[in-house]
């Protein structure tokens, strides 16, 4: 290893984003907070409830009398047919609703308050109402719910209509066609009395709007029966003319068909013109330029036949007796003449029938060609009369359509005015599809207050309202709590978190070995690496290696916003999961004022970094190592009297140079003193490439973290990002929690134990 003697920060890194906090965890932070101030839910608990029981039972008693009354979807079956008020199969839900709010209905109201007189009852009459509502109606006059009645003023009627209704509740029967109409006032016997009557309103409201609809369907009907007979008549004169004008009689009994039927066998006899036409103009393409020797007529003609074998006996003639004779023969040479005038008569004879042969040709083509012409004709004219034809049997088939669908309605309103007569004629029996099926009785008992549920009520709302008190209370403590605070508050990424966890008990020295009660006790990610604690510290360690797009950070300064926030216990477990990387890494105790690491781990501390700054010692002389492999440890050294100006010293710089430039380290982590504390570790932190800030879950407060990022921004501190130590999480199996006033390694190196005492034990 090249040694130093005594004789600049790298880029910033990307910080990296926290996750939301979990489910269970944000749970258990609720909970703490109710225990924290349980007393706030137990004093609001119990000041509602005690005010609510003191309003129960100053209450005026209110007595609720209840009607029952069965409503059918269908009057009595009197008749066969269907009422005019249709029944929607499919409605049931809407058809219950409407009654109930017919129920509710001022109107119904109104006909009940004037059934039982209510304006003249002495229970009603001699009613004053209470102060507070006195006060009220004085402060805010109301001149009624639906505003100004009969010529602008409020009747006593009105105000009787509206002393009902507050008091008026419609309940449905769950799975019946029952419903109860209830009646709540302090006078038993008027609310008794006025739930009859609105029941008895119910069933003469609806009993006269079934068979007031009924009378007017029933005059709508004849009007209208009058209206479609008139319309038939008109339509029937219609058709008659247009069937004059358009010949429809003519086309009658299937004439409609002739002029389509006429169209088809012209196209087929067009076709085969059409044919007969390409075979007359091949053929006479043919026999126009042919010589007469190609002619097949001429050729097979028995003139020509006859003509060429005279030819041909002549020339055998003239061969015979030319082999005996002289040529001037007279015999010989009166021979050839015969076969002059035979080749002569030939030649003339085939030319003749050729054009004969070209004549009938032509004579067939033209023809074929005027039968086509014809043709075309003809079909055009046909086409032509069947789209009239159509045109008019489409007229006249809607004109009949329109007549025949005029007949069928006239035929139902005809038979729906006889029903409809009927039905309106049964009104006088009262037939209905409302019954009472039980009379309201004044009540013995009091249905208001109810004690009971005043009592479950109050104590709900009471626990409601001191929780919301209590997470109130505890939303406003400005500690962090979690990443996004963190984010939230210093605009900082979020390395990763330390969970934490309750509290175990401490083993006893007996049950442990003497080697593990050693400084080895506090690697808690060295001999556990597979528990929650270490899962955290890998986690952290990938966000350091991936922190910066240039590469890891090789110098490194770790610091906190106040002391008692565990940045000793981060930087030796982050050491440790780094050289489980096969990294070496170099830890130094940069904490002048209260040094920590050589305690918690059992090393001797007369040589350490302030020797070194001094220029009292060599690197060699301060490393010290233990049992992790690739680590190496500088502790803090005797106390000097100035850490500030030794922090500040050309010598640090100096060594934090040569140590970043040097080899045999691939990462130098400074445990360094709080921010706010003291200088020393924004002096330490502006010789370092990037520093790492650590905040404690419930204890850091939230300007204590802004004020720290602040500061190291000042000074242009490339600010790696947030480690949260102490946060809610849930580790999966079991939890640690380190005892207050002891180190945090410590504590993670008790759980160690413990975990190891279980293992022995299983």
């Amino acid at each position: 290893m090249t040694e130093y003697s005594p004789s600049g920060p790298g880029l910033p890194g990307k910080p990296f984003g926290a996750e939301p906090m979990g489910a269970d965890a944000l749970f258990r932070e609720y909970w703490r907070r109710l225990v924290q101030h349980r007393w706030v839910v137990v004093g609001c608990t119990a000041f509602v409830v005690v005010l609510s029981m003191i309003v129960t039972f100053l209450a005026t008693p209110q007595y609720t009398a209840t009607a029952t009354l069965e409503i059918r979807r269908l009057a009595p079956d009197i008749v066969e047919f269907r009422d005019v008020l249709p029944i929607d199969p499919w409605g049931y839900n809407d058809f219950y609703q409407t009654q109930y709010n017919i129920l509710q209905s001022r109107a119904v109201s109104r006909l009940a308050v004037e059934q039982v007189d209510l304006v003249s009852q002495p229970e009603y009459a001699t009613r004053k109402p209470s102060p507070i509502r006195r006060f009220m109606r004085w402060a805010l006059p109301d001149p009624g719910p639906d505003g100004e009645e009969d010529g602008g003023e409020y009747t006593p009627l009105d105000a009787a209509t509206d002393f009902l209704q507050k008091r008026l509740a419609i309940q449905p029967v769950r799975n019946s066609h029952l419903c109860y109409i209830s009646v709540t006032d302090k006078s038993a016997k008027l609310a008794a009395e006025l739930a009859n009557a609105l029941a008895a309103s119910y069933q003469n409201f609806a009993l006269s709007e079934l068979y007031e609809t009924t009378g007017n369907a029933r005059n709508f009907l004849i009007r209208d029966v009058a209206r479609v007979r008139g319309e038939i008549a008109k339509l029937q004169q219609r058709m008659q003319d247009y069937g004059v004008e358009q010949e429809i009689l003519a086309l009658s009994d299937g004439g409609l068909d002739i002029s389509e039927r006429a169209l088809e066998e012209t196209n087929l006899r067009y076709t085969a013109a059409k044919n007969r036409l390409a075979t007359a103009e091949a053929a006479y393409q043919a026999v126009k330029d042919a010589t007469p020797e190609g002619m097949p007529e001429v050729a097979n003609s028995p003139v020509i036949t006859h003509l060429s074998q005279r030819q041909a006996e002549l020339e055998r003639q003239i061969s015979q007796m030319s082999g005996r004779f002289a040529p001037e023969w007279p015999p010989l040479m009166q021979v050839r003449e015969e076969l002059a005038k035979a080749d002569q008569q030939l030649q003339s004879t085939s030319e003749s029938i050729a054009n004969q042969v070209r004549a009938a040709a032509r004579v067939d083509f033209a023809r074929t060609q005027g039968e086509v012409r014809n043709l075309e004709v003809e079909r055009d004219q046909l086409k032509v009369e069947v789209q009239r034809v159509k045109q008019v049997s489409i007229e006249y088939a809607g004109l009949q359509a329109e007549i025949e669908t005029k007949r069928e309605v006239l035929a139902t309103l005809v038979s729906r005015e006889s029903e409809t007569d009927t039905t309106y004629r049964l009104k006088d029996m009262g037939a209905s599809n409302v019954r009472v099926v039980d009379v309201a009785q004044a009540p013995a008992k009091p249905s208001y207050p109810n004690k009971r549920r005043r009592l479950a009520f109050s104590t709900l709302v009471g626990l409601l309202l001191g929780t919301g008190l209590a997470l109130l209370i505890g939303y406003l403590d400005n500690t962090i709590k979690s990443e996004a605070d963190v984010q939230q508050i210093a605009r900082v990424g979020v390395l990763g978190r330390v969970p934490l966890t309750r509290s175990l008990t401490i083993p006893q020295p007996k049950v442990i070995d003497s080697d593990v009660m050693t400084h080895q006790l506090d690697l808690a990610t060295h001999f556990d690496p597979r528990s929650q604690f270490s899962e955290a510290f890998k986690s952290i360690r990938t966000s350091f290696l991936l922190a910066s797009p240039n590469g890891p950070s090789r110098t490194i300064a770790i610091t906190s916003c106040q002391s008692g926030d565990g940045k000793s216990t981060v930087a030796l477990n982050l050491a440790i999961v780094l050289t489980q990387l096969g990294r070496s890494v170099l830890l130094i105790d940069g904490d002048l004022r209260r040094p920590r690491i050589h305690k918690t781990l059992s090393l001797e501390n007369r040589n350490g970094l302030s020797n070194l700054l001094s220029g009292n010692a060599r690197l060699a002389d301060i490393t010290q190592t233990i049992d992790v492999p690739g680590l190496t440890i500088v502790p803090s050294g005797p106390s000097p009297p100035n850490p500030s100006e030794l922090l500040g010293s050309r010598a640090l710089a100096e060594f934090v140079d040569w140590v970043s430039d040097n080899g045999d380290y691939d990462h130098v982590l400074f445990d360094c003193t709080p921010v706010l504390t003291v200088t020393d570790a924004a002096l330490l932190a502006t010789r370092v490439d990037s520093t790492i800030l650590l905040a404690r879950a419930g204890v850091t407060a939230r300007d204590a973290l802004r004020q720290s990022v602040a500061r190291l921004r000042e000074l242009r501190i490339n600010v790696m990002g947030v480690i949260l130590n102490a946060a809610l999480e849930d580790s999966g199996y079991y939890y640690y929690q380190y005892e207050p006033g002891e180190s945090e390694p410590m504590g993670v190196a008790r759980a160690v134990v413990a975990k190891l005492k279980r293992r022995r034990a299983g």
